[in-house]
């Protein structure tokens, strides 16, 4: 028996041997797929203040602030408008990410009506099992484009993609690493007069071309 041919077309009809089909919604009630399904999506995760821990040496301020009125309450970490600090925090990344670049948006709030800009950055390493945490050193970190401040106190900024390009998070990768990322504010590269309130990093990632295998 020959096999039968099947020809889609543009205008959303095909055929399949010699009886025409229309390829549109409810015509077919299950698509069945076996094995593993890839793809080159972009995927995000979302790291709270609250989930991070301020540097040793020049760290960040943590806060917390409950607003008027419904009183929404936000973890924060304050940085200086004068000098370097640093946040941290760490993520299993998901074993799709396909150990490339990350990029980042930062969502953070004034402290004052200033609208001088800010400038944020992003650094990551990477460690394995029997990894060494005293060993590595994070790369050159890669800056947000500068954002102004509104002129109203409290407000909610969400900064653009990372201006001087992604994130390349240092070390030897592997899919059930420890990755450690580090945030700060380029007080040389800003000039908002204010502290810098830190909400939190949405991260954004790039899946693997390949699919991963079942834990055993």
């Amino acid at each position: 028996m020959a096999t039968p041919n099947i020809i889609p077309r543009a205008d959303s009809q095909g055929k399949i041997g010699t009886t025409s089909k229309r390829w549109l919604e409810g015509n077919f009630d299950t698509v069945k797929c076996e094995g593993a399904v890839t793809g080159l999506n972009y995927r995000t995760i979302y790291v709270d203040a609250g989930s991070m821990v301020p540097s040793v040496t020049n760290g960040a301020q943590a806060g917390t602030e409950e607003a008027a009125a419904n009183k929404p309450t936000v973890d924060y970490f304050a940085f200086d408008t004068s000098t370097d600090e640093y946040t941290q925090f760490k993520i299993a990344m998901p074993e799709q990410w396909d150990r490339g670049a990350v990029r980042a948006k930062y969502y953070w709030k004034t402290s004052s009506t200033n609208t001088g800009t800010v400038v944020w950055a992003l650094e990551g390493l990477t460690y394995a099992h029997d990894d060494d945490f005293t060993a590595g050193t994070f790369g050159t970190p890669a800056a947000a484009d500068p954002q102004a401040g509104t002129g109203t106190d409290n407000d909610l900024h969400i900064t653009l993609i990372t201006g001087t390009g992604a994130c390349t998070v240092q070390g030897t990768h592997a899919a059930d690493n420890l990755v450690l990322f580090r945030i700060t504010r380029d007080t040389s590269a800003d000039d908002y007069t204010g502290d810098a309130h830190l909400l939190g990093v949405l991260l954004q990632y790039r899946e693997a071309s390949g699919a991963e295998e079942v834990w055993t």
